[in-house]
């Protein structure tokens, strides 16, 4: 018998917790639902994924060229939904570009942590990918 599985939670390591809370919150809507004393938030985004949030301090080290999760990448459902994605971006001073690349649009921004967000449209259920955009490698 074959079982199916679905990705349904991310873990991110963080300088400061409250900073990321509220980048993720105020980008995408996303709600608290649970909350450590201080070190620890589990936000879910609209749909339901969840990400973890786990605060290692401003001295934790970054490998930005090594292995792991080197970005989050979202997808809206209206070329308007990533207008205003792009626009509360760049209110946030976290805007960094907009391209195309294969028929979908990608808007990027880094988070407080400087870790690449990238919202997308077409949603890949509406326009299934058919090239990597080179900008993924850098």
């Amino acid at each position: 018998m074959m079982y199916s599985a679905r990705v349904a939670s991310a873990v991110l390591f963080v300088a400061e917790l409250g900073r990321s809370v509220n980048f993720y919150r105020g980008l995408f809507g996303c709600k608290v639902s649970l909350q450590s004393e201080g070190d620890a938030a589990l936000l879910l985004a609209p749909g339901g994924f969840q990400i973890y949030f786990i605060e290692r301090g401003k001295r934790a080290e970054r490998y930005p060229g090594g292995l792991g999760n080197h970005l989050l990448m979202w997808a809206t459902e209206t070329s308007e939904g990533l207008k205003a994605f792009e626009q509360t971006l760049k209110e946030m001073g976290r805007y960094t570009e907009t391209h195309t690349a294969g028929g979908v649009t990608f808007v990027e921004g880094r988070d407080p942590d400087g870790m690449r967000v990238i919202v997308a449209h077409p949603d890949p259920s509406e326009r299934p990918r058919s090239v990597f955009d080179s900008r993924l490698y850098s």
